[in-house]
């Protein structure tokens, strides 16, 4: 009786296996089948802007780093120990720095 059931047992386990295999392979490819379709429709507008319009959009990108800069700024400011322990920030931005480096270092 216990045979049959393990017998079974490993029988349910192969069939969800492939069965499960087979659903990630469809949605991968219709996942990569709309992304390459949406690229075909959106490239050519996205180039044909960026080439008519070079100026705005190295401004709004100019504008856009400032703002984050300047918020961060301004929210790092109103942190009263980091407004008033310049050294202690700079240590706490290095050992950011070094941690996210070590991150990704080890996820690639």
């Amino acid at each position: 009786m216990i045979e049959k059931f393990q017998k079974n047992k490993a029988q349910i386990l192969e069939s969800s296996k492939r069965f499960t295999e087979a659903t990630i392979n469809t949605v991968d490819g219709a996942v990569t089948k709309a992304t390459s379709e949406v690229n075909t429709y959106i490239t050519p507008i996205r180039q044909s802007v960026l080439t008519r319009f070079p100026i705005v959009f190295s401004l709004l990108t100019t504008f856009g780093v400032a703002a984050t800069f300047l918020g961060f700024e301004k929210i790092v400011s109103d942190i009263a120990f980091l407004d008033e322990h310049p050294v202690a920030m700079l240590i706490l931005g290095i050992g950011i720095l070094a941690l996210t480096g070590t991150l990704y270092k080890k996820l690639s």
